[in-house]
């Protein structure tokens, strides 16, 4: 699932894509997938796709400035964000120690 949220993600142009593995570190989830989007268009474009792909959503949270968006799928978390908001809550350094599985620098 993990390779199939990623393509999908790519897909939609999210940019700064970077998945960290969690297993050791939560028993809530395996992977925290964080990504900058542009609009909260880009998102609802995501949410199509994964409903056409037939992942499961256990819940969505977002703002209401459409800044971040947490969606749960379960076994993975991701956590969506403008470019500003991503810096604002830097989620990435709060992570920095966990084993990145991917970071393709966009």
């Amino acid at each position: 699932m993990r390779e199939e949220l990623i393509r999908i993600l790519e897909e939609k142009k999210v940019d700064d894509i970077s998945v960290y593995d969690m297993r050791m570190k939560s028993a809530l989830f395996d992977y925290f997938i964080v990504g900058t989007i542009n609009s909260s268009k880009q998102v609802y474009a995501i949410f199509d796709e994964l409903k056409k792909s037939g992942i499961e959503i256990h819940h969505i949270e977002e703002t209401s400035d459409g800044g971040w968006t947490l969606i749960d799928c379960f076994d993975i978390v991701m956590h969506l964000f403008t470019e500003n908001k991503r810096k604002e809550y830097d989620l990435d350094s709060l992570w920095r120690e966990t084993e990145k599985k991917r970071d393709n620098g966009y």
